[in-house]
């Protein structure tokens, strides 16, 4: 998108030169598209002293904050280092742990004591002294700093609405895939959505990482600022903040467990009516809503989300025997 290599201010101003220049000869030769463009935005110039400017469809969003880290830095006359440490406090920590090792450069001279005292605080203002240049060539820094990539603002649009059934499928098509390289993991983007999937050795764990600080405001992201998502391992949805009326859904699946069967079945039947379960189609057994394949071990027919949404897949009354549940 050109837009994203322009500053807000930049974007307002060339929109601006625009507007200005709609009535000029010149404008007659551009595309009927862009002319009217042209024009609105030269109408909305001369309203502006009025008051009489039509309604604001995009936000400009500024970029988010970095995560904030403590860096440590200890000087000695043999090694200048600088490290980061989540809380201030581990860092702190990590500086007593030196001066407690480097005791011997001040232990017993004056009124320091031969061994380092066990409170951290105590033990540093001994090493460095009140004026911390108690020990020559020695020394330490301790700061915040912000890091993160480079982040922008993005222009969103005020009147939301997720791609229809066509432009998604277009989208989904134009997915591209990157191959790990020194710079890091794989992923694949799709409407500017980062999604990595990757051994994690460190951690021991296959890790899925989202990045949305990249993705297309004129598909997906909200007037907020935020991306719809919706995270689902094998059959269960563990994330969701899309906006749909779903019970937590291990709220509702601890309901269920602990419930006796004629608890189970009473449970079942409100969730049901209230949308927070779905009857299977084939088998009317009663499902949450966190999953999309029927938990029947005989069935497992699979249904869509938005059929899952639908009145006739939430609504529809289940049998005594289903209401039981597996126990």
């Amino acid at each position: 998108m050109l837009a994203e290599r322009f500053r807000p201010y930049e974007i307002e101003t060339l929109v601006r030169i625009a507007g200005t220049l709609a009535p000029s000869p010149a404008a007659a030769e551009l595309p009927a598209p862009y002319r009217e463009l042209a024009q609105r935005v030269h109408a909305d110039i001369v309203a502006e002293p009025s008051g009489g400017r039509t309604r604001a469809v995009s936000a400009v969003l500024g970029p988010r904050p970095g995560q904030q880290v403590w860096m440590l830095r200890i000087r000695t006359r043999h090694e200048d280092t600088t490290a980061p440490y989540a809380t201030e406090g581990a860092a702190r920590a990590e500086l007593a742990t030196h001066v407690r090792g480097s005791w011997a450069n001040v232990g017993g001279q004056g009124d320091v004591p031969d061994e380092p005292p066990a409170d951290d605080a105590e033990a540093i203002d001994l090493y460095y002294g009140p004026d911390g240049n108690a020990v020559p060539e020695q020394g330490f820094e301790l700061y915040r700093e912000e890091i993160g990539r480079a982040q922008r603002s993005r222009i969103v649009p005020l009147d939301f609405a997720f791609p229809n059934a066509v432009t998604a499928e277009g989208l989904n098509r134009r997915a591209v895939f990157y191959a790990a390289d020194d710079d890091g993991p794989q992923c694949i983007e799709v409407a500017g959505v980062l999604v990595f999937g990757y051994l994690d050795a460190e951690d021991g764990v296959v890790r899925v990482s989202v990045h949305l600080d990249s993705a297309d405001a004129d598909h997906v992201v909200r007037p907020d600022g935020t991306v719809p998502l919706r995270v689902v391992v094998e059959d269960t949805v563990v994330f969701d903040d899309s906006g749909h009326d779903a019970a937590h859904p291990p709220v509702l699946e601890q309901l269920l467990d602990a419930a006796d069967p004629e608890q189970h079945a009473v449970i079942s039947s409100v969730a049901l009516s209230a949308g927070l379960m779905w009857s299977c189609p084939n088998c009317e057994w009663p499902n949450p809503r966190a999953t999309e394949r029927c938990e029947r071990p005989d069935c497992g027919r699979t249904v869509k989300a938005a059929g899952i949404g639908s009145p006739a897949a939430v609504l529809a009354p289940a049998p005594a025997l289903a209401l039981e549940g597996p126990r």
